[in-house]
């Protein structure tokens, strides 16, 4: 029978999944949750990146006639973003622990902050999409490159966000089509996971047995979002997320000056 810590973790990638198929925004469940379950800042976030990985092969293939059209822009995206996140993954656990739990508020707080950005982010993506009738480039600039490269390293070493980061760095670079957008995206943000989540399982910073309790809860959450994510309020799920990201931002914030 699964004990209190594993319940948690259940219930949190249950709810993370329900919120990934209606809102985003499941890490800042999971996350949390895996350090109630008592888990360290750093296991807590390689345990949940490994366990999350499993949706995004999915998201990939719904896009996979889509990065046909985005052709010349996997090649080089694609190579830094796999070692971006592996550089990322590196310094996670290269680095003292001490040093991501001094910056994890940070990171909870500006994940938080582009989660609630989203919404303004996609509606100047429309618009934007929908300006000039000149031709899309047809492969990124060189700074470009260097800024998914951030955002890889980045999502190495946590992730929450990368989503919304790659969309509005994508859309600078000169991509309109919000699918072609949405394609490369999910495709770069697998290549990012892929490399650390390798690397994680390589050094044996996964918690196995709470990555199972995750997993089981997500595979069923999925098929729920997906089912009723036209009939929950996607408002309400956002605003949910919010303010469970602040608060958690906050007490992390409570605890250094304690």
């Amino acid at each position: 029978m699964p004990g209190h810590q594993e319940w948690i973790v259940l219930a949190a990638g249950f709810l993370a999944a329900v919120m990934n198929a209606v809102a985003g925004g499941g890490t800042m469940l999971t996350f949390p949750a895996l350090m109630a379950a008592g888990l360290s800042g750093v296991l807590a976030n390689t345990t949940s990146t490994v366990a999350l990985f499993i949706g995004m092969p999915g998201s990939v293939w719904a896009f996979r006639h889509r990065l046909a059209e985005v052709k010349p822009w996997i090649l080089p995206l694609g190579i830094v973003s796999l070692l971006g996140g592996l550089a990322g993954g590196w310094l996670l656990l290269a680095l003292p622990s001490s040093y991501f739990d001094a910056v994890v508020p940070w990171l909870l707080l500006m994940a938080t902050t582009l989660f609630l950005l989203n919404a303004p982010i996609q509606r100047w993506l429309k618009k934007k999409r929908g300006e000039g009738h000149d031709a899309e480039p047809t492969g990124p600039r060189p700074w470009g490159l260097a800024f998914q490269t951030g955002v890889a390293i980045y999502g190495g070493y946590f992730g929450a966000g990368i989503g919304i980061m790659m969309m509005a760095g994508l859309s600078l670079l000169g991509l309109r089509d919000l699918n072609r957008v949405n394609a490369l995206k999910a495709l770069l943000s697998l290549l990012c996971n892929v490399a650390s989540v390798i690397y994680f399982i390589a050094c044996g910073s996964v918690d196995w047995r709470l990555a199972g309790w995750l997993v089981a809860g997500s595979i069923p959450g999925y098929f729920l979002g997906a089912h009723f994510a036209q009939r929950i309020p996607a408002v309400a799920v956002r605003t949910t997320v919010a303010l469970i990201g602040l608060g958690i931002a906050a007490r992390l914030f409570w605890k250094q000056m304690a």
